[in-house]
C-alpha cells in the first residue's frame, strides 16, 4: 500500500549498536541483510523498484494518467490497480534467472523499449524503472521519445548518477521532480531512488 520505511540502520545508529553490544558483528550482519533486501528482491523476483499503491495513485493524479506504457516493467500492476489503463513491456533479458520472469504478475508484451514505444503511440505516460546503469538503451529512449509527435509524460524511476541508467542519460537528461509524489516514495535502503520526469 505504501512505500516501505528505511531497513538498515542509519550509520551514526549502527556505531551506537556495535559501540553497546557485545556482539556487534551480528549487529553489523543484521544491517547488511536488511540492506540487501533489494538485492534479495532482485534475485528472487526480478524486481528492482518497490511499486507502490499511494505513489501509483498520485501518478496517476499529478500526471493525469488514463494510460500508461511500462518499458523494463515494474509498475504496471500498481498502476492498473489505481484504475491506469496499464500496458507492460520487457525483453525479459534477465528472466532466465528469475521467479517473476517464468511468471509474470502481470501480462508482459515480450517487447524492447523502442519496438514497444513505436506500438504503442496512444498512452498517456511511458514509464521506466531501473534501467541499466551500462550500455545506451536509455539514451536511445530519450532520443526516440524527443521524436514523437505526440508526448506523453516520461517518467524514470532509479538514482541520479548512481545504481541506474547511464552517465551520458543524466548528462543529457532535462528533469523534474514532482515532490508530492517522491514524498510517499522513500528509499528503504542506502539508494538515493526517485521518481523523474523526464523531457
Amino acid at each position: 500500500q505504501k512505500s516501505p520505511n528505511s531497513l538498515g540502520f542509519l550509520p551514526d545508529s549502527l556505531d551506537i549498536m556495535i559501540e553497546n553490544t557485545r556482539s556487534s558483528e551480528k549487529a553489523q550482519e543484521a544491517n547488511n541483510l536488511l540492506n540487501n533486501f533489494r538485492s534479495f528482491l532482485s534475485r528472487e523476483y526480478g524486481i528492482w523498484s518497490l511499486p507502490n499503491l499511494e505513489t501509483a495513485k498520485l501518478i496517476r493524479q499529478e500526471y493525469n494518467v488514463k494510460s500508461s506504457l511500462e518499458i523494463m516493467a515494474y509498475w504496471s500492476k500498481a498502476l492498473s490497480e489505481v484504475g491506469v489503463k496499464a500496458i507492460a513491456s520487457d525483453s525479459f533479458t534477465w528472466a532466465k534467472s528469475s521467479t517473476t520472469g517464468e511468471a509474470p504478475i502481470f501480462e508482459t508484451e515480450n517487447l524492447d523499449a523502442i519496438s514497444a514505444i513505436k506500438k504503442h503511440p496512444e498512452v498517456d505516460l511511458i514509464i521506466c524503472s531501473w534501467a541499466p546503469n551500462f550500455g545506451e538503451d536509455d539514451l536511445n529512449i530519450l532520443h526516440l521519445y524527443r521524436q514523437l509527435d505526440y508526448q506523453p509524460v516520461l517518467l524514470f524511476i532509479g538514482e541520479k548518477f548512481g545504481a541506474t541508467n547511464s552517465t551520458a542519460f543524466w548528462q543529457e537528461a532535462k528533469i523534474m521532480i514532482n515532490k508530492k509524489v517522491n514524498r510517499s516514495f522513500r528509499s528503504f535502503d542506502f539508494i538515493d531512488e526517485k521518481v523523474f520526469e523526464v523531457k
